[in-house]
């Protein structure tokens, strides 16, 4: 068995007002205790691991020699897997830290940009300046990665369809293969919340429209809801979930995917390397799914792709043929309401896809299927 692997680092300078992820304020002490405890808890992995992420939180707010003792502890996995990604922000990744990286085999690095406009920045509570946003984006390049993603956010509060516009065709000239494009969500427990009801939901499709349109014709090919690559470097990371494929996660919050068995830790820092010290288990959550269930949510998760749901692919993975459990009067609804395409071979369906007007309302086709 094979499984990717993630590990989550809970650490950042500032919470951004906008993110519901699990997070807190940057300890040197917590810190390096969490450390040890991440690289005592990765030695123990038995299983081969063909993918890595690390991510938060900002994996890149630890110093050098904690970054260098996670590295280290990794260092054998890191070597055989093929695609190793980081989540850095503009402001915590520098020259010491990107030679560090590509030394270990770091090969993918995502920069969480979220905007090319100082305004737009700030509004979204990020630390960082465009100015530095775009030179993380040549320091990569100059020290070592040709894996590079980017973040952006849209859909702000009195953002134009206009400079959207004009912020991705400045975000297609930076020497980047991978761009993720997130409208603005604002999340219940996050300080955003309130700004539901003044985001305008129709200059926000037309940017996800458009982002549809330009992105491919300058070379990013849309492969899922919210991410474009060029040709080659779509994250397989990522696609581990979208395919419901195992994964292992490791620290507060994150979770694991393996013999469809669903595991989530507990999002607390403390609590987590309390219970891992005191040998108890560190999950706060358990699910088992059963086939029917595990089919249902693989079917939510894979229409999402722009390459959809193959029949013939999905009775493979599940053992259900795709209609033992979607009603065939659903799915010709969501056809005549111009949401999905049905591919056709021979004149016999093959398989079903979103169509333009469908992943504007990728949520609703999604949790149908569930």
């Amino acid at each position: 068995m094979t499984a990717g692997l993630y590990i989550h680092i809970p650490f950042c300078k500032k919470k951004c007002p906008y993110c519901d992820f699990y997070s807190i304020s940057y300890s040197n002490s917590l810190a390096k205790e969490y450390t040890n405890i991440l690289s005592e808890e990765v030695k123990k992995i038995n299983t081969k691991i063909d993918s890595i992420y690390i991510g938060g939180g900002t994996p890149t707010v630890l110093p050098v020699n904690l970054l260098e003792k996670l590295l280290k502890s990794l260092k054998d996995m890191l070597k055989t897997s093929g695609e190793n990604t980081i989540e850095v922000n503009p402001e915590s990744i520098d020259k010491d830290k990107l030679i560090l990286l590509r030394r270990y085999n770091i090969n993918r690095i995502s920069i969480g940009m979220q905007s090319l406009y100082d305004s737009k920045l700030k509004f979204l509570g990020r630390i960082h300046s465009a100015k530095e946003a775009k030179k993380a984006v040549f320091n990569a390049r100059k020290y070592g990665f040709s894996n590079i993603s980017i973040d952006l956010i849209y859909g702000i509060p009195d953002e134009s369809l206009s400079s959207w516009k004009e912020e991705l065709k400045q975000a297609v000239e930076l020497p980047v293969q991978h761009v993720s494009c997130y409208s603005l969500i604002c999340e219940p427990h996050t300080k955003f919340y309130k700004l539901n009801n003044v985001i305008d939901d129709n200059i926000t499709a037309k940017m996800y429209l458009f982002n549809m349109k330009f992105l491919p014709k300058n070379g990013f090919l849309h492969y899922e809801v919210s991410n474009f690559s060029l040709r080659g470097f779509e994250c397989g990371h990522n696609i581990k979930y979208w395919e419901g494929s195992d994964y292992i996660g490791i620290g507060p919050s994150a979770v694991s995917f393996i013999n469809r068995k669903r595991i989530k830790n507990v999002p607390d820092v403390k609590e987590y390397m309390k219970r891992y010290s005191s040998h108890e288990t560190t999950a706060e959550h358990i699910d088992k799914l059963s086939p029917s269930k595990y089919a249902k949510e693989l079917a939510a998760l894979k229409i999402r792709t722009t390459e959809g749901i193959n029949f013939k692919w999905f009775k493979e993975k599940t053992g259900f043929s795709f209609f033992d459990i979607e009603s065939r009067t659903d799915i010709n609804s969501f056809k005549n309401m111009g949401l999905l395409g049905i591919q056709k071979r021979k004149g016999v369906d093959i398989g079903i896809y979103l169509s333009t007007k469908g992943f504007l309302f990728c949520d609703e086709v999604s949790s149908r299927f569930v």
